[in-house]
Protein backbone atom coordinates (compact mmCIF):
# COMPACT_ATOMS: atom_id res chain seq x y z
CA UNK A 1 0.00 0.00 0.00
CA UNK A 2 1.09 3.81 -0.78
CA UNK A 3 1.28 6.33 1.53
CA UNK A 4 -2.07 7.29 1.07
CA UNK A 5 -3.38 4.26 1.50
CA UNK A 6 -1.99 4.01 4.67
CA UNK A 7 -2.79 7.75 5.88
CA UNK A 8 -6.50 7.17 5.01
CA UNK A 9 -6.72 3.77 6.57
CA UNK A 10 -5.24 5.14 10.67
CA UNK A 11 -7.61 8.19 10.13
CA UNK A 12 -10.51 6.03 9.36
CA UNK A 13 -9.86 3.22 12.08
CA UNK A 14 -9.15 5.92 14.71
CA UNK A 15 -12.43 7.73 14.34
CA UNK A 16 -14.74 4.68 13.74
CA UNK A 17 -12.70 2.02 15.74
CA UNK A 18 -10.52 3.24 18.73
CA UNK A 19 -12.72 6.40 19.56
CA UNK A 20 -16.17 5.34 18.83
CA UNK A 21 -18.00 4.10 22.18
CA UNK A 22 -21.58 2.40 22.80
CA UNK A 23 -24.55 3.09 25.06
CA UNK A 24 -27.13 1.69 26.02
CA UNK A 25 -29.99 2.10 22.97
CA UNK A 26 -32.87 4.88 23.56
CA UNK A 27 -35.92 5.68 21.53
CA UNK A 28 -36.60 8.58 19.08
CA UNK A 29 -37.13 12.00 21.02
CA UNK A 30 -40.23 13.13 19.87
CA UNK A 31 -39.89 16.78 18.32
CA UNK A 32 -39.86 18.14 15.01
CA UNK A 33 -36.81 17.87 12.51
CA UNK A 34 -35.90 20.75 10.24
CA UNK A 35 -35.71 19.72 6.48
CA UNK A 36 -35.92 15.85 5.22
CA UNK A 37 -34.38 12.83 6.40
CA UNK A 38 -33.63 9.80 3.88
CA UNK A 39 -35.24 6.59 4.31
CA UNK A 40 -33.35 3.31 4.11
CA UNK A 41 -35.61 0.17 3.83
CA UNK A 42 -33.89 -3.15 4.04
CA UNK A 43 -35.72 -6.65 3.04
CA UNK A 44 -33.41 -9.33 4.04
CA UNK A 45 -34.99 -12.12 1.57
CA UNK A 46 -32.55 -14.03 -1.01
CA UNK A 47 -33.00 -17.10 -3.37
CA UNK A 48 -29.38 -17.80 -1.97
CA UNK A 49 -26.52 -16.18 -0.28
CA UNK A 50 -23.62 -14.89 -2.48
CA UNK A 51 -20.39 -15.89 -0.71
CA UNK A 52 -18.98 -12.64 -1.24
CA UNK A 53 -21.95 -10.58 0.63
CA UNK A 54 -21.71 -8.55 3.44
CA UNK A 55 -24.91 -7.86 4.38
CA UNK A 56 -28.03 -9.36 6.56
CA UNK A 57 -29.60 -11.89 4.23
CA UNK A 58 -32.06 -14.81 5.01
CA UNK A 59 -33.48 -17.50 2.60
CA UNK A 60 -36.61 -16.88 1.69
CA UNK A 61 -39.43 -19.12 2.51
CA UNK A 62 -42.81 -18.70 0.97
CA UNK A 63 -44.29 -21.73 2.97
CA UNK A 64 -44.45 -19.33 6.22
CA UNK A 65 -45.46 -16.24 7.17
CA UNK A 66 -42.20 -15.24 6.91
CA UNK A 67 -42.68 -12.10 4.16
CA UNK A 68 -46.15 -11.19 5.74
CA UNK A 69 -44.58 -10.73 9.60
CA UNK A 70 -42.10 -9.00 8.01
CA UNK A 71 -43.00 -6.09 6.09
CA UNK A 72 -46.01 -5.92 9.35
CA UNK A 73 -43.63 -4.92 11.34
CA UNK A 74 -41.72 -2.54 8.94
CA UNK A 75 -45.00 -0.70 8.77
CA UNK A 76 -44.95 -0.36 12.71
CA UNK A 77 -41.55 0.73 12.37
CA UNK A 78 -42.00 3.03 9.73
CA UNK A 79 -44.97 5.20 11.55
CA UNK A 80 -42.86 5.36 14.96
CA UNK A 81 -40.02 7.36 13.16
CA UNK A 82 -43.13 9.76 11.74
CA UNK A 83 -44.87 10.40 14.86
CA UNK A 84 -40.92 11.37 16.33
CA UNK A 85 -42.01 13.94 13.54
CA UNK A 86 -39.04 12.50 11.00
CA UNK A 87 -40.46 13.29 7.90
CA UNK A 88 -38.38 11.47 4.02
CA UNK A 89 -37.66 12.64 1.18
CA UNK A 90 -36.15 9.88 -0.68
CA UNK A 91 -35.79 5.97 -0.33
CA UNK A 92 -33.78 3.13 -1.13
CA UNK A 93 -34.81 -0.71 -1.35
CA UNK A 94 -31.71 -3.01 -0.64
CA UNK A 95 -31.08 -6.13 0.90
CA UNK A 96 -31.02 -8.96 0.66
CA UNK A 97 -32.74 -9.39 -3.00
CA UNK A 98 -36.12 -6.46 -2.61
CA UNK A 99 -37.42 -7.65 -5.94
CA UNK A 100 -38.12 -11.22 -5.14
CA UNK A 101 -40.57 -10.38 -2.88
CA UNK A 102 -42.10 -7.67 -5.44
CA UNK A 103 -45.97 -7.86 -4.49
CA UNK A 104 -45.41 -6.81 -1.10
CA UNK A 105 -42.85 -4.35 -1.23
CA UNK A 106 -44.88 -2.34 -3.89
CA UNK A 107 -47.75 -2.46 -1.33
CA UNK A 108 -45.26 -1.19 1.00
CA UNK A 109 -44.04 1.34 -0.93
CA UNK A 110 -47.39 2.99 -1.88
CA UNK A 111 -47.76 2.62 1.94
CA UNK A 112 -44.65 4.73 2.32
CA UNK A 113 -45.78 6.98 -0.15
CA UNK A 114 -49.35 7.53 1.82
CA UNK A 115 -47.45 8.82 4.71
CA UNK A 116 -44.27 10.87 2.81
CA UNK A 117 -43.55 13.48 -0.13
CA UNK A 118 -41.07 11.25 -1.74
CA UNK A 119 -38.96 12.52 -4.91
CA UNK A 120 -37.23 9.66 -5.39
CA UNK A 121 -37.29 5.77 -5.41
CA UNK A 122 -34.21 3.02 -5.80
CA UNK A 123 -34.75 -0.49 -5.79
CA UNK A 124 -32.29 -3.22 -5.65
CA UNK A 125 -32.45 -6.35 -7.81
CA UNK A 126 -30.86 -9.34 -9.19
CA UNK A 127 -30.38 -10.36 -12.72
CA UNK A 128 -33.50 -12.78 -12.39
CA UNK A 129 -35.95 -9.99 -11.76
CA UNK A 130 -39.03 -10.80 -13.38
CA UNK A 131 -41.28 -8.79 -15.42
CA UNK A 132 -44.12 -9.04 -13.29
CA UNK A 133 -41.61 -7.33 -10.29
CA UNK A 134 -40.47 -4.91 -12.97
CA UNK A 135 -44.01 -3.72 -13.65
CA UNK A 136 -44.95 -4.05 -9.63
CA UNK A 137 -41.98 -1.25 -9.20
CA UNK A 138 -43.17 0.98 -12.19
CA UNK A 139 -46.33 1.26 -11.13
CA UNK A 140 -45.36 2.71 -7.62
CA UNK A 141 -43.19 5.00 -9.04
CA UNK A 142 -39.84 3.63 -8.78
CA UNK A 143 -37.05 5.71 -10.43
CA UNK A 144 -33.77 4.17 -9.90
CA UNK A 145 -33.65 0.08 -10.80
CA UNK A 146 -30.15 -1.40 -9.69
CA UNK A 147 -29.52 -4.51 -11.07
CA UNK A 148 -26.82 -6.46 -9.52
CA UNK A 149 -24.65 -7.79 -12.23
CA UNK A 150 -21.08 -8.20 -10.47
CA UNK A 151 -19.34 -9.13 -14.44
CA UNK A 152 -20.30 -10.71 -17.88
CA UNK A 153 -17.84 -12.95 -18.09
CA UNK A 154 -18.50 -16.76 -17.15
CA UNK A 155 -15.50 -17.57 -15.37
CA UNK A 156 -16.21 -14.23 -12.76
CA UNK A 157 -19.42 -15.43 -12.27
CA UNK A 158 -18.77 -18.83 -11.24
CA UNK A 159 -15.97 -17.73 -9.05
CA UNK A 160 -17.90 -15.14 -7.29
CA UNK A 161 -20.68 -17.80 -7.07
CA UNK A 162 -23.20 -16.27 -9.34
CA UNK A 163 -23.81 -18.41 -12.02
CA UNK A 164 -27.15 -19.32 -11.04
CA UNK A 165 -27.93 -16.37 -12.49
CA UNK A 166 -27.47 -17.32 -16.17
CA UNK A 167 -24.72 -16.69 -18.26
CA UNK A 168 -23.12 -13.24 -18.97
CA UNK A 169 -24.35 -12.94 -22.32
CA UNK A 170 -28.18 -14.08 -20.84
CA UNK A 171 -27.18 -11.50 -18.08
CA UNK A 172 -26.26 -8.95 -20.82
CA UNK A 173 -29.45 -9.39 -23.01
CA UNK A 174 -31.62 -9.09 -19.57
CA UNK A 175 -30.39 -6.09 -19.08
CA UNK A 176 -31.13 -4.39 -22.47
CA UNK A 177 -34.71 -5.43 -22.28
CA UNK A 178 -34.98 -3.39 -18.92
CA UNK A 179 -33.08 -0.35 -20.36
CA UNK A 180 -35.74 2.61 -20.75
CA UNK A 181 -38.16 1.36 -18.49
CA UNK A 182 -36.75 3.49 -15.66
CA UNK A 183 -35.85 6.65 -15.40
CA UNK A 184 -31.66 5.48 -14.28
CA UNK A 185 -30.56 1.80 -14.75
CA UNK A 186 -27.85 1.29 -12.87
CA UNK A 187 -25.97 -2.06 -13.11
CA UNK A 188 -23.52 -2.95 -10.22
CA UNK A 189 -20.03 -4.56 -10.90
CA UNK A 190 -17.44 -5.74 -8.55
CA UNK A 191 -13.54 -4.95 -8.80
CA UNK A 192 -10.63 -6.52 -7.46
CA UNK A 193 -11.82 -9.36 -6.76
CA UNK A 194 -8.31 -11.52 -5.72
CA UNK A 195 -6.19 -11.66 -8.81
CA UNK A 196 -8.78 -10.29 -11.01
CA UNK A 197 -7.73 -10.09 -14.17
CA UNK A 198 -7.85 -6.04 -16.11
CA UNK A 199 -9.09 -7.56 -19.34
CA UNK A 200 -11.67 -9.13 -18.42
CA UNK A 201 -12.99 -5.84 -16.11
CA UNK A 202 -12.29 -3.84 -18.91
CA UNK A 203 -14.82 -6.49 -21.60
CA UNK A 204 -16.90 -6.12 -18.65
CA UNK A 205 -16.93 -2.43 -18.92
CA UNK A 206 -16.98 -2.25 -23.07
CA UNK A 207 -20.02 -4.34 -22.89
CA UNK A 208 -21.92 -1.66 -20.26
CA UNK A 209 -20.63 1.13 -22.37
CA UNK A 210 -21.38 -0.31 -25.82
CA UNK A 211 -24.74 -1.13 -25.27
CA UNK A 212 -25.24 2.39 -23.14
CA UNK A 213 -26.28 1.41 -19.91
CA UNK A 214 -27.60 4.83 -17.59
CA UNK A 215 -25.10 4.57 -15.25
CA UNK A 216 -22.67 2.18 -13.71
CA UNK A 217 -21.06 1.17 -10.04
CA UNK A 218 -18.14 -0.28 -9.57
CA UNK A 219 -17.35 -0.75 -5.88
CA UNK A 220 -14.19 -2.94 -4.81
CA UNK A 221 -14.43 -6.16 -2.76
CA UNK A 222 -14.57 -5.58 0.46
CA UNK A 223 -13.40 -8.20 3.05
CA UNK A 224 -15.61 -8.39 6.76
CA UNK A 225 -16.53 -11.03 8.88
CA UNK A 226 -19.31 -12.08 7.24
CA UNK A 227 -17.64 -12.80 4.20
CA UNK A 228 -13.86 -13.88 5.50
CA UNK A 229 -13.78 -17.47 4.30
CA UNK A 230 -14.45 -16.55 1.09
CA UNK A 231 -11.81 -13.92 0.65
CA UNK A 232 -9.70 -16.39 2.06
CA UNK A 233 -10.49 -19.36 -0.30
CA UNK A 234 -9.87 -16.69 -3.37
CA UNK A 235 -6.48 -15.45 -1.97
CA UNK A 236 -5.46 -12.40 -0.58
CA UNK A 237 -6.84 -8.65 -2.01
CA UNK A 238 -4.35 -6.67 -3.26
CA UNK A 239 -4.73 -2.84 -2.89
CA UNK A 240 -2.18 -2.10 -5.65
CA UNK A 241 -3.91 -4.26 -8.25
CA UNK A 242 -7.29 -2.44 -6.93
CA UNK A 243 -5.51 0.94 -7.92
CA UNK A 244 -4.33 -0.42 -10.41
CA UNK A 245 -8.04 -1.53 -12.01
CA UNK A 246 -9.60 1.86 -11.03
CA UNK A 247 -6.53 3.99 -12.38
CA UNK A 248 -5.56 2.04 -15.40
CA UNK A 249 -9.14 0.26 -16.20
CA UNK A 250 -11.85 1.73 -15.08
CA UNK A 251 -11.14 5.67 -15.36
CA UNK A 252 -9.88 5.00 -18.87
CA UNK A 253 -12.67 2.90 -19.96
CA UNK A 254 -15.61 5.54 -18.50
CA UNK A 255 -14.37 8.98 -18.62
CA UNK A 256 -15.20 9.50 -22.36
CA UNK A 257 -18.84 8.79 -21.49
CA UNK A 258 -19.47 8.92 -18.34
CA UNK A 259 -19.35 11.66 -15.48
CA UNK A 260 -18.24 10.45 -12.09
CA UNK A 261 -21.07 11.16 -9.08
CA UNK A 262 -19.46 9.40 -6.99
CA UNK A 263 -15.43 7.48 -6.55
CA UNK A 264 -17.53 4.73 -7.86
CA UNK A 265 -20.64 5.50 -9.62
CA UNK A 266 -20.59 6.31 -13.31
CA UNK A 267 -23.56 8.59 -14.93
CA UNK A 268 -23.93 8.77 -18.92
CA UNK A 269 -22.92 12.10 -20.03
CA UNK A 270 -26.08 12.78 -22.61
CA UNK A 271 -28.64 12.03 -19.97
CA UNK A 272 -28.39 15.13 -17.15
CA UNK A 273 -31.11 13.40 -15.44
CA UNK A 274 -29.63 10.56 -14.17
CA UNK A 275 -28.43 12.25 -11.32
CA UNK A 276 -29.42 9.40 -8.21
CA UNK A 277 -27.16 6.92 -6.80
CA UNK A 278 -26.40 4.40 -4.83
CA UNK A 279 -24.74 6.05 -1.63
CA UNK A 280 -27.84 7.99 -0.76
CA UNK A 281 -25.67 9.23 2.59
CA UNK A 282 -24.08 11.56 -0.27
CA UNK A 283 -26.97 13.63 -0.56
CA UNK A 284 -28.51 13.65 2.86
CA UNK A 285 -27.72 14.86 6.33
CA UNK A 286 -28.83 12.42 8.44
CA UNK A 287 -31.06 8.97 7.44
CA UNK A 288 -33.06 6.37 8.94
CA UNK A 289 -32.64 3.01 8.43
CA UNK A 290 -35.47 0.61 8.85
CA UNK A 291 -35.48 -3.31 9.21
CA UNK A 292 -33.37 -6.05 10.17
CA UNK A 293 -29.85 -5.06 10.38
CA UNK A 294 -30.36 -1.55 9.13
CA UNK A 295 -28.11 1.39 10.18
CA UNK A 296 -29.23 4.90 10.95
CA UNK A 297 -27.91 8.29 11.74
CA UNK A 298 -29.35 11.16 13.24
CA UNK A 299 -29.43 12.96 16.19
CA UNK A 300 -25.73 12.77 16.16
CA UNK A 301 -25.51 9.05 16.75
CA UNK A 302 -24.87 5.69 15.04
CA UNK A 303 -28.14 3.12 15.47
CA UNK A 304 -28.42 -0.55 14.44
CA UNK A 305 -31.30 -2.23 14.38
CA UNK A 306 -31.75 -6.11 15.48
CA UNK A 307 -30.13 -8.12 13.23
CA UNK A 308 -32.47 -11.56 13.59
CA UNK A 309 -35.75 -12.03 12.35
CA UNK A 310 -36.99 -12.89 15.43
CA UNK A 311 -35.88 -10.69 17.18
CA UNK A 312 -36.71 -7.59 15.43
CA UNK A 313 -40.37 -8.65 14.97
CA UNK A 314 -40.23 -9.21 18.73
CA UNK A 315 -39.20 -6.07 19.71
CA UNK A 316 -41.79 -4.09 16.77
CA UNK A 317 -44.21 -5.97 18.30
CA UNK A 318 -43.48 -4.98 21.76
CA UNK A 319 -44.09 -1.67 20.64
CA UNK A 320 -40.09 -0.34 20.85
CA UNK A 321 -37.81 0.23 18.23
CA UNK A 322 -35.61 -2.28 17.35
CA UNK A 323 -32.47 -0.97 18.50
CA UNK A 324 -29.49 -3.33 19.80
CA UNK A 325 -26.42 -0.90 19.21
CA UNK A 326 -26.12 2.78 19.12
CA UNK A 327 -23.13 5.13 20.02
CA UNK A 328 -22.75 8.35 22.55
CA UNK A 329 -23.73 11.30 20.42
CA UNK A 330 -20.48 12.28 18.02
CA UNK A 331 -18.36 15.04 18.49
CA UNK A 332 -19.12 17.76 16.72
CA UNK A 333 -15.96 17.88 14.60
CA UNK A 334 -16.26 14.14 14.19
CA UNK A 335 -19.60 14.73 12.73
CA UNK A 336 -18.04 17.59 10.14
CA UNK A 337 -15.50 15.11 9.58
CA UNK A 338 -17.75 12.95 8.25
CA UNK A 339 -19.62 15.25 6.18
CA UNK A 340 -16.58 16.16 4.69
CA UNK A 341 -15.47 12.13 3.89
CA UNK A 342 -19.05 11.85 2.10
CA UNK A 343 -19.46 14.84 0.69
CA UNK A 344 -16.03 14.51 -1.41
CA UNK A 345 -16.52 11.07 -1.84
CA UNK A 346 -19.59 12.13 -3.76
CA UNK A 347 -17.36 14.71 -5.73
CA UNK A 348 -18.08 17.73 -4.38
CA UNK A 349 -18.58 20.07 -1.44
CA UNK A 350 -20.53 23.23 -1.15
CA UNK A 351 -19.02 25.86 0.91
CA UNK A 352 -22.63 27.82 1.21
CA UNK A 353 -24.38 24.38 2.54
CA UNK A 354 -21.61 23.19 5.14
CA UNK A 355 -22.47 26.68 6.44
CA UNK A 356 -25.81 26.16 6.69
CA UNK A 357 -25.57 22.90 8.03
CA UNK A 358 -22.35 23.70 10.89
CA UNK A 359 -22.93 27.21 11.31
CA UNK A 360 -19.19 28.32 10.61
CA UNK A 361 -16.95 28.64 7.20
CA UNK A 362 -16.09 25.49 5.92
CA UNK A 363 -12.38 26.91 5.64
CA UNK A 364 -12.97 28.44 9.46
CA UNK A 365 -13.79 25.06 11.14
CA UNK A 366 -11.78 22.90 8.67
CA UNK A 367 -8.79 24.42 7.76
CA UNK A 368 -6.11 22.01 8.38
CA UNK A 369 -7.90 19.40 6.15
CA UNK A 370 -8.23 22.06 3.89
CA UNK A 371 -4.76 22.33 3.63
CA UNK A 372 -4.07 18.93 3.51
CA UNK A 373 -6.18 18.39 0.89
CA UNK A 374 -4.70 20.89 -1.29
CA UNK A 375 -1.46 19.72 -0.60
CA UNK A 376 -1.68 16.41 -1.70
CA UNK A 377 -3.42 17.77 -4.79
CA UNK A 378 -6.63 15.75 -4.27
CA UNK A 379 -9.20 18.57 -4.98
CA UNK A 380 -9.68 21.76 -6.71
CA UNK A 381 -12.50 24.92 -5.66
CA UNK A 382 -14.70 26.59 -8.36
CA UNK A 383 -17.97 28.33 -8.02
CA UNK A 384 -18.59 28.02 -3.88
CA UNK A 385 -17.50 24.01 -4.68
CA UNK A 386 -15.26 21.76 -3.79
CA UNK A 387 -14.36 19.31 -5.96
CA UNK A 388 -12.21 16.41 -6.34
CA UNK A 389 -10.14 15.60 -9.39
CA UNK A 390 -9.16 11.71 -10.53
CA UNK A 391 -6.54 11.19 -7.76
CA UNK A 392 -8.72 12.45 -4.87
CA UNK A 393 -11.38 10.15 -6.32
CA UNK A 394 -8.93 7.14 -5.54
CA UNK A 395 -7.99 8.40 -2.32
CA UNK A 396 -11.85 9.35 -1.36
CA UNK A 397 -12.84 5.51 -2.44
CA UNK A 398 -10.32 3.92 -0.27
CA UNK A 399 -11.40 5.98 2.62
CA UNK A 400 -15.01 4.81 1.93
CA UNK A 401 -14.06 1.31 1.60
CA UNK A 402 -11.89 1.86 4.80
CA UNK A 403 -15.40 3.44 5.92
CA UNK A 404 -17.63 0.17 5.34
CA UNK A 405 -15.14 -2.19 6.72
CA UNK A 406 -16.23 -0.46 10.09
CA UNK A 407 -19.85 -0.33 9.05
CA UNK A 408 -19.67 -4.17 8.17
CA UNK A 409 -18.37 -4.43 11.74
CA UNK A 410 -20.64 -2.82 13.26
CA UNK A 411 -22.95 -5.79 11.67
CA UNK A 412 -21.24 -8.05 13.12
CA UNK A 413 -21.41 -6.38 16.74
CA UNK A 414 -25.39 -6.45 16.01
CA UNK A 415 -25.48 -10.03 15.62
CA UNK A 416 -23.75 -10.81 18.36
CA UNK A 417 -25.89 -8.58 20.59
CA UNK A 418 -29.15 -9.66 19.05
CA UNK A 419 -28.05 -13.49 19.99
CA UNK A 420 -27.38 -12.44 22.97
CA UNK A 421 -30.93 -10.89 23.42
CA UNK A 422 -32.37 -13.72 22.07
CA UNK A 423 -30.77 -15.89 24.82
CA UNK A 424 -32.20 -13.92 27.38
CA UNK A 425 -35.23 -13.13 25.90
CA UNK A 426 -34.93 -9.84 25.60
CA UNK A 427 -34.62 -9.07 29.39
CA UNK A 428 -31.28 -8.78 29.75
CA UNK A 429 -29.15 -5.20 29.32
CA UNK A 430 -25.50 -5.57 27.27
CA UNK A 431 -22.17 -4.06 28.19
CA UNK A 432 -21.32 -2.16 25.32
CA UNK A 433 -17.87 -1.02 26.52
CA UNK A 434 -16.30 -4.02 25.73
CA UNK A 435 -17.08 -3.97 22.23
CA UNK A 436 -15.76 -0.53 21.59
CA UNK A 437 -12.71 -0.36 19.47
CA UNK A 438 -12.64 -3.98 17.54
CA UNK A 439 -14.37 -7.11 17.10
Amino acid sequence: MNLLHHVARYAVNQKMGHSLKWEEPSEISPRQRPGKSFLYIHVPFCEHICPFCMFNAHKLNRESSQVADYFAALKKELLMYKQAGFDFGAAYVGGGTPALVHEELAEFLEFVQQHFDLAEISVEANPHVSDAAVESFLAVGVDRFSIGVQSFDDGMLKKLGREGYGSGEQIRERINQLLGKFRILNIDFIFNVPDHDPEILARDLDIAVADKVDQLTTYPLMEAQQNRSYVSRQGRISYDLEAKLYKQVILPKLREHYTPVSSWCFSRKDKPEIDMLDEYVVDYFDYVGIGTGSMSLHDSRVQVNAYTLPLYERMINGGKLPLVLQTYELPRRDYMLYYLMMALFGRRLSFKRFEEVFGVPFKRAMWLEWLGLKALDLVYEKDGYVYTNERGMYVFLMILREFFTHVNRFRSLAKLASHKLEEAHGAAKLTFEPLAGGD
